[in-house]
């Protein structure tokens, strides 16, 4: 009894910290976001172009391959990846505020947080392994990229819009799946520089949640 208890509260303790993580990503990408789009637009406008975008998202590719190798070795240098992540990422999201309309974007948010709790939830209890499911899920999201780039030249709307739902439906099922891995992650490395595995952790449901609402603004920008 004594046992269980201890490890539920210590599994409830991780995944407190992988969320207060993930929560922190969030806020400092909403405020980059917030003040490229508003305070700072002029600057923000005159600085950028299509080869800072590139550069950005390139070494964003980078950082979480860095976070990714670090987890296990250097919990602080992980979690300043992560920060890092979170802030240049909310300066090439602050453009999806400048070309969507207020209402696009608070109904894409709203609809993305009630998608991810839902299969947040259904991730942390159900008792089917869904490790296989999210191996095809992974298998439909490269499929669903060479689309997107084939489709950079097509310039299809009714293709970008079909892709948008598929998005959806594949960053809904990694949601679930990433929150069972919380489970298992807490039972095989609890002890062993966890803080570093809960970084990680948050920015596996930082990606998920990000998608998903990149998915749905597109789709209610359609509609």
């Amino acid at each position: 009894m004594n046992q269980e208890y201890t490890t539920t509260t210590g599994l409830n303790r991780f995944f407190a910290k992988v969320y207060g993580i993930f929560g922190v990503g969030l806020a400092i990408s909403a405020l980059a976001a917030y003040l490229c789009s508003t305070v700072f637009v002029n600057q923000f406008l005159a600085t950028v172009n299509q080869m800072t975008f590139i550069l950005l998202w390139v070494f964003e590719i980078v950082l979480v391959l860095v976070i990714g190798r670090q987890a296990f070795k250097n919990p602080a240098l992980t979690l300043a990846g992560f920060i890092v992540y979170s802030l240049l990422n909310g300066v090439t999201l602050s453009v999806t505020l400048l070309v969507y309309d207020f209402g696009t974007v608070t109904s894409a948010f709203a609809a993305s947080s009630l998608t991810f709790i839902a299969m947040a939830v259904f991730g942390i209890f159900t008792k089917r392994d869904l490790s296989g499911i999210a191996r095809a899920l992974y298998s439909f999201l490269i499929g669903a990229l060479v689309v997107i780039l084939v489709n950079i030249f097509m310039q299809s709307s009714a293709v970008d819009y079909f892709i948008s739902f598929v998005l959806v439906i594949i960053f809904s099922g990694l949601t679930a799946y990433d929150n069972q891995r919380i489970r298992e992650a807490y039972f095989s490395y609890q002890m062993e520089n966890d803080f570093g595995i809960a970084t990680f952790m948050a920015l596996n449901l930082y990606l998920d949640f990000i998608n998903l609402f990149l998915a749905f603004i597109r789709i209610f920008a359609r509609d």
